[in-house]
């Protein structure tokens, strides 16, 4: 197998891994500076991961505080061949917030809707929750032992494979 299919197996692996979860593990950081770790439903356009989200929660009072994030996606235990090398994607984001008289915001919750069904109608309306848009900055995939990938590119489409040398 060549490089180019090499990287092509390695894209799709990435992308069904992507898009076979409809939650994503977050990190935020709380006003002490503290990580908090948490979960939440998404959709994903293009590139972009998308998240809505009550000021209930404490992760939207951290994104509100402080856009950073980290989010996990990982291969369920069920799935795994091995506890110890889950396929997982691991990024880092810049975060904004999707005002609700915008357009985008009506084409996003159109994508919840399909996702997530009827119920979206009954959180839509709620003032008290947010649509963020996470833009992925940096990140990893790995496949498994001595599989792990750097994110980079234009749109972190690319994969650089990661050795002891150059991690």
């Amino acid at each position: 197998m060549n490089q180019d299919s090499d990287h092509e197996k390695i894209g799709q692996e990435f992308q069904a891994l992507r898009d076979s979860l409809k939650t994503v593990q977050l990190a935020t950081i709380d006003s002490d500076g503290n990580p908090q770790a948490s979960y939440a439903p998404c959709v994903w356009i293009e590139n972009d991961c998308y998240l809505y989200l009550s000021e209930l929660a404490r992760h939207t009072q951290n994104l509100i505080a402080n856009p950073a994030i980290s989010l996990l996606l990982i291969e369920s235990e069920e799935k795994s061949k091995n506890l110890f090398s889950r396929r997982r994607i691991m990024l880092q984001g810049e975060v904004s917030t999707i005002g609700r008289d915008s357009n985008q915001f009506v084409i996003i919750m159109a994508e919840f809707k399909g996702r997530f069904g009827d119920f979206i109608d009954v959180i839509e309306p709620l003032q008290d929750f947010h649509l963020f848009q996470i833009n992925p900055q940096s990140g990893r995939f790995i496949r498994g032992f001595a599989q792990a990938y750097d994110l980079v590119g234009p749109g972190l489409r690319e994969f650089k494979h990661i050795d002891m040398q150059s991690r």
